[in-house]
């Protein structure tokens, strides 16, 4: 049967089946028998039919050419549908996973846990296909979400789940992401109860996409440990079937085989059913991760519920769209990638004092609230000055929490998001346990509410209050703020912990930290000087009067007698509540005075001594000791900082309070 005749039948029997159910008024019964036809809509900006008038044969080349792919090779369902499960599970469904490494970037393909994907090239084919057909209208986030729905879809020959569309492209693809986020297979229930969650999905989602587990097949290294070593102690696991674990080791020889592959649902690792269900309640979960749902009561029932066929299908269906929701890019985010390996170049001009330069920020803009809630930028300048005028350590504080947010996600706000019962948020990462000002931020808010309600985001609140609170000391704007930022929803301890630069790191460290937020060598040079206001708390610089290399020892690079000047502020490596300034005897007064003590190797962090280790930083250093120069070079870097990875358009939301996301 061809392809196009296959389609012709499924959607006459689906029709059918539509009209069956409506005619008898049972609801019930159509949820059932059409894979969830009729459900409540989700997504956000995705919907059904979204490139209907753009690229009207869009789903139908997607079908086509996946159905081809599959009809020659029946093991690339589980391929596409692993492929999807993973890029929704980092940055959200936003394609980031078909990104390419770059000579800047090691992308998420390279993660351990993605590096047995496969079927990209299907993925280059049907975008190869659209391109001529459609050229930069369908995203490749699209393409692998209707092509994994697809590839499943073959064996049925009609559509096992409704996929809206509309998602864009992300630009951003980091490995480390990928190994944070990914679900892995020796998980336990309540890391894969937080995994999940993380994502905002539920117990039952878990339990539902785990089902996923019944087509394709699984490398011995991702479970060989349950028959060789399960505690460390050479053991085996005592939750897996005794009998199915010797069948295993004829399998997977030893720790070692890192080469042999094992179907997941023996005996039906190319049928997509609930056979794999009936598996892990025989104690027959090829991971640690399947047999882990047996440990919870909620999701054993749920187990033993999904073993219906039928009640698979559905619930399959409805988790699948659920997902699939999951962080998505829309509206304005993003782009529509050319190729879907990489990164459309775009390079737009301006003009700024007489000079060309690279755009940047994207879809922020000068005065963004300019008709929506003119004053919202006197009233963060007044409200800021005031709390600095009472408290003029305040703008250390906030520029340092603005960097921290950027650092994270970009610059969302998603540092000002307290955890709750189910998340532990970035506030509680040991680099931003030392922040305040967020009361300030809160005050900020709820004056802006009052004036022009449910408009402002936070993440503009933060990078403006950033800038008015340095600016106090001059009476004028110290640079120019872009506006139009909106608010995350998602904010992660452990983000915020590979995220955030640390005091210690060497200059290669910084380097990269700031190149995966596209900032140069120059830019970490330059923010480093907001280095200039402040203080820093003993524990974070102690190690360098102390105990540099773990012999005991100090830093050799570190003037001595600044040394033995911050012993007496320090007096061991257990004082964790003393705090020094950064700059001394310049500590509150923004300047480039900075510079200056780097040079004469005061620099208080390690961070601030490796900028002397590399020459071309170490000649930026000599060049910022001017203060006019410095003003100018830092009013830029802030201004691309500023537009690291913002959410615009009708990405995130604008939240209500700045400390939680609005309920939906």
């Amino acid at each position: 049967m061809s392809l196009g005749v296959r389609h012709k039948v499924a959607y006459k029997r689906n029709s059918m089946v539509l009209y069956k159910a409506l005619s008898i008024g049972n609801l019930r019964s159509l949820r059932d028998e059409v894979s969830g036809i009729l459900v409540a809509c989700e997504g956000g900006q995705l919907r059904k039919c979204f490139y209907e008038k753009s690229c009207p044969s869009a789903e139908d080349i997607v079908r086509d050419v996946t159905w081809n792919h599959v009809s020659s090779n029946p093991r690339l369902p589980a391929k596409l549908l692993r492929m999807h499960f993973h890029d929704c599970f980092v940055r959200g469904c936003d394609g980031s996973i078909l990104l390419n490494s770059t000579a800047n970037n090691t992308a998420e393909k390279a993660a351990v846990p993605n590096l047995s994907l496969s079927g990209f090239d299907v993925i280059d084919d049907i975008k190869e296909n659209l391109e001529q057909k459609c050229p930069g209208v369908v995203s490749c986030a699209d393409i692998l979400a209707l092509a994994a729905r697809d590839s499943v879809s073959f064996q049925y020959n009609k559509s096992m789940w409704e996929v809206l569309t509309g998602r864009r492209d992300g630009t951003i693809s980091l490995v480390r992401e990928a190994l944070i986020n990914i679900p892995a297979p020796f998980f336990n229930f309540t890391q894969l109860k937080q995994s999940f969650a993380s994502k905002n999905l539920t117990v039952h989602d878990l339990v539902v996409l785990s089902g996923g587990h019944t087509i394709g097949v699984g490398g011995c290294p991702s479970f060989s440990n349950r028959l060789y070593n399960f505690t460390g102690k050479g053991d085996q696991d005592p939750s897996l079937d005794a009998t199915y674990a010797e069948l295993l080791k004829t399998k997977c020889r030893s720790l070692k085989d890192n080469t042999t592959f094992v179907e997941m649902d023996p005996g039906s690792a190319r049928n997509f059913d609930s056979s794999y269900y009936t598996v892990v309640k025989q104690h027959k979960g090829l991971f640690q991760s399947d047999a882990a749902l047996l440990t919870n009561k909620g999701a054993s029932n749920i187990v033993a519920e999904l073993e219906d066929l039928n009640k698979f299908f559905t619930e399959f269906a409805q988790s699948m769209k659920r997902m699939g929701a999951v962080e998505v890019l829309t509206g304005t985010s993003g782009q529509i990638r050319k190729k879907c390996w990489a990164v459309n170049i775009l390079l737009l001009i301006c003009v700024v004092s007489g000079i060309l330069v690279a755009c940047e920020g994207g879809q922020l803009r000068k005065r963004f609230y300019e008709k929506t809630c003119p004053s919202a930028e006197d009233i963060v300048r007044d409200v800021t000055w005031n709390h600095v005028y009472s408290n003029p350590r305040l703008p250390a504080k906030l520029l340092r929490m603005h960097f921290h947010d950027c650092f994270v996600r970009g610059c969302d706000g998603s540092i000002l998001l307290n955890s709750t019962a189910n998340n532990t948020a970035e506030k509680a990462a040991v680099p931003n346990l030392s922040l305040s000002g967020f009361d300030v931020i809160d005050d900020i808010k709820e004056k802006l509410e009052e004036k022009c309600p449910g408009v402002v985001s936070c993440a503009d609140i933060l990078a403006l209050a950033a800038r008015d609170s340095v600016s106090f000391q001059y009476n004028k704007s110290m640079w120019e703020v872009l506006t139009g930022r909106r608010d995350g929803t998602i904010s992660l301890v452990r983000e915020a912990l590979i995220n955030i630069p640390a005091p210690f790191f060497n200059f290669t460290q910084l380097k990269q930290s700031f190149a995966r937020k596209n900032l140069t060598v120059h830019d970490l040079v330059v923010l480093s000087g907001g280095h200039t206001i402040g203080v820093g708390g003993c524990p974070s610089f102690s190690n360098r009067l102390y105990n540099f290399t773990g012999k005991g020892d100090q830093d050799p690079s570190l003037d001595a007698t600044y040394a033995e000047f911050l012993k007496t502020k320090c007096r061991s490596l257990n004082d964790t509540t003393t705090f020094v300034e950064m700059d001394p005897s310049s500590a509150r007064n923004f300047d480039s005075s900075y510079y200056t003590v780097v040079k004469q190797h005061k620099g208080l962090f390690q961070s601030d001594a490796v900028l002397l280790t590399n020459k071309g930083a170490s000649n930026i250093v000599a060049e910022l000791e001017d203060l006019n120069k410095f003003f100018t070079e830092f009013a830029q870097s802030m201004k691309r900082m500023g537009a690291v990875e913002v959410l615009t358009g009708t990405s995130g939301q604008i939240r209500k309070k700045c400390w939680a996301v609005n309920s939906s």
